[in-house]
C-alpha cells in the first residue's frame, strides 16, 4: 500500500517536472540541454483490462527531440516490477512515440542495490537495466538559498542526508529555507514543510520541529498557524485510519473483499463522513460493488 513517503516523492514530479532530467544526468545519463519537461499521464493501459500505472510520467523536450521517463518509487523488494517496469517503459515510448527510461527511487539501499538488477525480457539483446538514483548522486544541499531555489532537488536532500554526517546542517537549510520560501509564497512554503516532513526520518523530523521552535526569530506567526493545522489535521487523519480499521474488519466479518483500487480508495480516505457512509452499506451490502453505488 502506498504511504505517505511514497506518496510525496512521487508528487515530486508533479512539482517539478524537470527534476526527472536533473536527476537523470545526475546518474551519468547524457541528455541535451533541455528546452521544457511537463507532467503526463502515468497510465500505462490502452484497453479496459488491468489497469497499469506507474508512479510519474514526465515528458522532456529538446531541441533535437524528446525523452520520456517513467518515474518509479520503490520502496521494498518486489519481483512484480520486473514484468511490470518494461510494459511501463514500452508503453511510454508507444505513446510518446519517443525514446523512454526508467527512473527509480529507492529510499533505502538494500532495495536500490535490488532495483539495478538488470531484467532480461527474454527478447534476444533486450535487457532493461533500471536507472536508479543513489544517495552520492543528489547534493548535500546545505544553503537555504539553493534549496528555496530548488524545492524538489531540496526535499530528496533532505530524504537522503538528514541523517547523515552533515545531517544537521542539510535539516538547518530545510528550515531556514522555509522561511525563505514563506516571504515569497506562503503555499509554497508550507507545501515545501509537509514534503519535507514526509519523507525523513523521526528522528530528522523531531530535530527539525524543534528547531522551529527553539529559532524564535523563525517561529513566526506562519509556522505557529502551520502547526495548529498541522495537529488539527492529525487529529482528523487519526479518526479517519480508525473509521477505515473498524470497516476493513466489517467487511473481512462479512466476506467481502474489495478489489486493489477499491481498498486504495478506502485506506486513502480522511472524509470522515463519507467512510461512516460506507460502514453502514457494509452491514447490509452483499458484495464490495454495492459499497460505491
Amino acid at each position: 500500500m502506498p504511504t505517505q513517503q511514497h506518496d510525496v516523492l512521487a508528487e515530486l514530479f508533479r512539482f517539478s517536472p524537470r527534476l526527472a532530467a536533473d536527476l537523470l544526468v545526475d546518474t551519468g545519463v547524457k541528455l541535451p540541454e533541455l528546452v521544457r519537461a511537463s507532467d503526463i499521464s502515468e497510465s500505462c493501459t490502452d484497453l479496459k483490462t488491468s489497469e497499469f500505472a506507474s508512479d510519474r510520467a514526465v515528458l522532456l523536450e529538446f531541441d533535437e527531440g524528446r525523452l520520456g521517463v517513467v518515474v518509479e518509487i520503490q520502496r521494498a523488494i518486489d519481483p512484480e516490477k520486473h514484468y511490470s517496469w518494461p510494459l511501463y517503459q514500452a508503453t511510454l515510448r508507444a505513446r510518446q512515440r519517443c525514446p523512454a527510461t526508467l527512473l527509480v527511487i529507492a529510499p533505502d539501499p538494500k532495495v536500490a542495490e535490488w532495483c539495478a538488477d538488470p531484467i532480461d525480457t527474454g527478447h534476444p539483446d533486450y535487457v532493461l537495466r533500471p536507472v536508479v538514483l543513489k544517495p552520492d548522486q543528489v547534493p548535500v544541499m546545505t544553503d537555504p538559498e539553493s534549496v528555496a531555489e530548488d524545492p524538489a532537488l531540496g526535499i530528496l536532500s533532505a530524504m537522503y542526508h538528514s541523517d547523515g554526517r552533515r545531517g544537521e546542517e542539510v535539516l538547518q537549510a530545510s528550515w531556514k529555507a522555509t522561511v525563505v520560501l514563506a516571504e515569497r509564497n506562503r503555499e509554497l512554503a508550507r507545501r515545501y514543510y509537509d514534503y519535507v516532513g514526509a519523507v525523513i526520518s523521526d528522528a530528522a523530523r523531531k530535530f527539525l520541529e524543534n528547531k522551529m521552535k527553539t529559532e524564535t526569530r523563525y517561529y513566526s506567526e506562519f509556522f505557529r498557524t502551520a502547526e495548529a493545522e498541522g495537529l488539527a489535521k492529525g487529529k482528523a487523519e487519526g479518526k479517519a485510519e480508525g473509521k477505515v480499521e473498524l470497516l476493513l474488519r466489517i467487511l473481512e466479518a462479512r466476506g467481502i473483499e474489495l478489489t486493489e483500487e477499491q481498498r486504495e480508495r478506502v485506506c486513502g480516505s480522511t472524509d470522515g463522513a463519507w467512510l461512516d457512509e460506507l460502514g453502514r452499506r457494509a452491514a447490509v451490502a452483499d458484495s464490495a460493488e454495492g459499497l460505491f453505488d
